[in-house]
């Protein structure tokens, strides 16, 4: 059902003389008329919102409640659009690292006149380069395109710069959160933002320091929910004007007063007003703010503020003091009566009803609008998209119906029914709740208590609700696009730029499709305005150069990565071939920087030209020419120690297995000689307990006999020793010096 919004009545008296009235009047009408026809899509994101948060309508919540029936919600949805949001982001913004580059348009002019040998004439004259060789049409044309693609490259660095310092990535991030759960995220920019630069200078003995105000574009993240487009536009393009609705303290609408082109007069009427005195009256934003736990927007106390970005009337900001006029008085009465009844794009900021300031858009070229929208999944019909939760409601519903049957029976079914009869029996409490060892009297007698009394048992469904269960999630799958597998495939895929290529061949074509759909729709009329604003209000001539700019997307990481690839591939190849490597040295320094360049890594790690002729010179000064025959002599002395060093490790290695082999002769001969030394005096020994036996010998010569055997064993052993260590000392283990037989 559509409900018609009346424009809000403010108490204010509009004089129909003042043209900030008259146009506070208008907006006022076109506003109301905005969000009329916006009525259904509020209504679309509150239930999207909804399933994201895993919560039922309360005309469902009631319902359920009456009934008595189980009210989870198994949210699928949230995990889905999760899912969805993350791959996204690993495809667009993979380590933070900027998803999109910029190049030259080539001139076919230059390209043609590359190999023109003809002399060039510059105003009238010829030059010559430092060889005194004419300075040829192809060598002008090649230094024209290398200063384009130098500016090119500092272009794109200063927007890089920027980028990041009003961190567009997390901005980026937030508009896809945005398109994902309502359908619809929106980006605002370049918007101007001031700022105040530190500077240090010396005066006389101590360091003072400086604010320097400066301006830089940035980006802006707009929520769904305050953005009020022309809603007869199918696309940003087409719309005429944008509303766009802003909260703000107390504070902060006071701090306007130092912008230029408000009224300070303006400014205070609406201070006067409450901040509830300058608020729609909205229940999309209540039910918004009462998901988020907040109170509704009753107890709102900040003031309720509006951009409208589209056609005003030039007398307006006239009025304002918000247009450059020329200083010439002709000229300036020329301008004026040409721009007299003549709209232009601009921005009016008006609050309460009550017209606080106005400007002319930095970009003042036809039908521009400062706004970029992303869908997840368009609609033809509407800028406002569809989001995953509405993709997947009715399934979602599926999900929670079946779920909901499962509790109930499972609940039905835990246990028996129980019948009786009270006129025969009643339960002795007085209480017909079943308990363990509850106990009963027989009001009335009866032939069989089964007739008054019986459990009733319902059957079980779970098996038939599971396999419902299944089908349901098989189908949320299948209507997400989001397989199970995919979403655990996904994450590990590309967690860094390195592995963007395997998962953008691996997404499926609808995840390829809305990345595209971001770069078209994004990305590049984004980089486009950010080239445009510099090169109109950019403080740095260096990067500015009549050429237009190739904006590209996503599609650029994986051609840098490619590239990155490639050329390391061909610098290991050629490298490594002895046919190919002198001729790579010869561009050896460029090939390295691009290759530093494709990497992503800075570039100061290469030399510059003028660093690297420097060392070369220094490496020419300190070699000298030498004679050949030197040469050849110092060649063949260098042979010559060489064989030597390795004759003298052969001897070494020889000795040493040498005495190796002796030490091991010398231990078994050693171990020889004490056994046969053993066995000898054992022999002795025995003869002399025979002839003692034997009564042949007395103790006292058995004792002398014995002790003369003792030392002939010692001498003979201490010879052995002697002669050894000598043979050692002096490395003969072959000669015999007499010592040992």
């Amino acid at each position: 059902m559509k409900v018609t919004v009346e424009p809000k009545d403010y108490g204010h008296t509009y004089d129909s003389d003042s043209k900030l009235d008259m146009l506070a009047v208008d907006l006022e009408h076109k506003l109301a008329e905005v969000m009329t026809d916006r009525g259904c899509i509020d209504n679309q994101m509150v239930q999207d919102l909804r399933n994201y948060h895993g919560q039922y309508s309360p005309e469902e919540e009631t319902a359920l409640k009456e009934a008595k029936r189980a009210r989870p919600f198994i949210n699928l949805t949230r995990a889905k659009t999760n899912a969805a949001e993350a791959q996204l982001v690993d495809l667009l913004f993979p380590n933070d690292d900027k998803n999109w580059g910029i190049d030259p348009t080539p001139v076919p002019e230059l390209s043609t006149q590359l190999d023109d040998e003809t002399p060039a004439v510059i105003d009238g004259e010829q030059y010559e380069d430092d060889e005194g060789n004419p300075i040829t049409q192809g060598q002008l044309a090649a230094r024209e395109l290398e200063i384009i693609k130098e500016r090119c490259g500092k272009m794109e660095d200063e927007i890089e710069d920027q980028l990041v310092e009003c961190q567009y990535n997390a901005v980026a991030r937030m508009a896809i959160h945005d398109g994902c759960v309502t359908g619809t995220g929106i980006l605002k920019g370049p918007v101007v933002i001031g700022k105040q630069d530190k500077a240090f200078t010396k005066q006389g003995d101590a360091w003072v320091m400086t604010l320097k105000d400066s301006v830089t574009p940035a980006v802006e993240v707009v929520r769904p929910w305050d953005f009020y487009p022309d809603m007869s536009a199918s696309c940003i393009e087409e719309a005429e004007f944008v509303f766009e609705r802003r909260h703000m303290s107390k504070a902060q609408v006071r701090d306007l007063v130092s912008r230029r082109g408000f009224s300070e007069e303006q400014i205070k009427k609406v201070l006067r007003m409450t901040p509830q005195g300058t608020q729609h009256t909205s229940s999309y934003m209540d039910d918004v703010r009462t998901m988020a736990g907040l109170s509704d927007t009753l107890n709102d106390t900040r003031y309720e503020t509006w951009e409208y970005h589209g056609p005003i009337k030039f007398q307006v900001l006239l009025d304002l003091e918000a247009v450059d006029l020329p200083k010439d008085e002709e000229e300036k009465a020329a301008y004026l009566e040409k721009m007299a009844d003549e709209e232009v794009i601009g921005m009016v900021f008006y609050c309460g009803g009550i017209v606080l300031g106005a400007k002319l858009h930095m970009m003042r070229y036809e039908g521009y609008l400062p706004y970029r929208v992303w869908n997840w999944e368009p609609d033809d019909s509407c800028i406002f998209g569809f989001g995953l939760p509405r993709i997947v409601r009715d399934t979602q519903r599926v999900v929670n119906s079946t779920w909901r049957m499962i509790l109930d029976n499972g609940a039905i079914t835990a246990g028996p029914q129980i019948v009786y009869n009270p006129k025969y029996i009643r339960p002795a409490d007085n209480d017909s709740v079943i308990t363990p060892f509850k106990q009963w009297h027989v009001v009335k007698e009866t032939d069989d208590i089964r007739k008054v009394f019986n459990a009733v048992e319902f059957n079980s469904h779970l098996p038939e609700l599971q396999a419902i269960y299944e089908m349901s999630r098989v189908m949320m799958d299948e209507v997400s696009g989001l397989p199970m597998l995919n979403q655990g495939e996904q994450g590990q895929a590309s967690p860094t730029l390195g592995g963007m290529s395997m998962l953008m061949n691996a997404a499926n074509a609808v995840r390829r499709r809305q990345v595209k759909a971001w770069d078209d729709d994004v990305t590049s009329p984004m980089i486009k305005d950010f080239y445009a604003w510099n090169m109109e209000y950019g403080q740095d001539e260096d990067i500015k150069g009549d050429y237009q700019v190739d904006a590209r997307g996503t599609s650029s990481l994986l051609v840098r990565e490619t590239q990155a690839v490639a050329l390391t591939n061909y610098l290991q190849m050629a490298g490594s071939n002895p046919v190919f490597a002198p001729v790579i040295q010869i561009k050896a320094i460029n090939n390295l920087r691009q290759w530093v360049k494709l990497q992503g890594l800075p570039a100061d790690l290469v030399p510059t030209d003028e660093e690297l002729q420097q060392y070369q010179k220094q490496q020419a000064e300190q070699e000298q020419p030498q004679d050949p025959a030197i040469m050849v002599e110092q060649l063949r002395q260098q042979q010559l120690q060489a064989k030597q060093e390795f004759d003298r490790e052969m001897f070494e290695r020889k000795a040493q297995q040498d005495a190796q082999e002796a030490e091991a002769n010398r231990q078994m001969k050693l171990q020889q000689m004490q056994s046969e030394l053993m066995t000898s005096a054992s022999k002795e020994r025995i003869e002399l307990m025979k002839l003692e036996q034997n009564g042949k010998l007395g103790n006292e010569k058995l004792i002398t006999e014995l002790r003369k055997v003792q030392m002939n064993i010692e001498k003979e052993q201490t010879q052995f020793i002697a002669e050894l260590q000598l043979k050692k000392n002096t490395g003969n283990y072959r000669a015999n010096d007499g010592l040992a037989q």
